[in-house]
């Protein structure tokens, strides 16, 4: 079950945060005025990176917010990008075989970018048993076929396996 929160940073920054059960954070949305951004859209931008480890003992800095009112929030944050990312869903395949660059690494899995506006995710675990854990770190190039789309989050999803099914369907 997800839980979700915000707060006014130090910048005057409103943050909202999607935690797992576990109290760490998934996806996380700033806004600054007009501007609403979100943790998969900026992540080149170091200080819109999700915040690291359990957030369990600052929940009391926190005011409770609500699924919908995050999902709101995404929605806005994704919208200026819908054409672009209509765009890149009829240039590639599933099953095309790309080359990605790893950015960081989620709770979700592996966030990586093969030169697309948009970032794509891969699971930790099957990529380490295919590449080895000492070639999972930031920068690395790693060569993987897209598996699917990720609509709501705008994410490429990656996968290890050859897709043997038509591509079009």
């Amino acid at each position: 079950m997800k839980n979700y929160y915000k707060y006014v940073d130090e910048d005057k920054t409103e943050c909202f945060l999607e935690l797992d059960e576990d109290f760490f954070c998934e996806r996380a949305i700033y806004k600054t005025g007009n501007n609403v951004i979100n943790t998969y859209l900026e992540i080149e931008h170091e200080s819109y990176f999700l915040p690291e480890g359990n957030l369990k003992d600052s929940l009391e800095f926190m005011m409770v917010s609500s699924k919908v009112e995050f999902d709101t929030l995404w929605k806005e944050s994704m919208m200026k990008s819908e054409s672009n990312w209509n765009t890149l869903k009829m240039k590639y395949e599933i099953g095309d075989l790309v080359i990605s660059r790893i950015l960081c690494f989620y709770p979700q899995g592996i966030i990586s970018n093969f030169g697309e506006e948009f970032n794509a995710l891969s699971d930790f675990k099957t990529c380490q048993e295919k590449f080895g854990k000492e070639k999972m770190y930031p920068n690395k190039e790693i060569e993987l076929r897209i598996s699917g789309f990720d609509n709501i989050n705008k994410l490429i999803l990656l996968g290890v396996r050859n897709i043997e099914y038509n591509k079009k369907s």
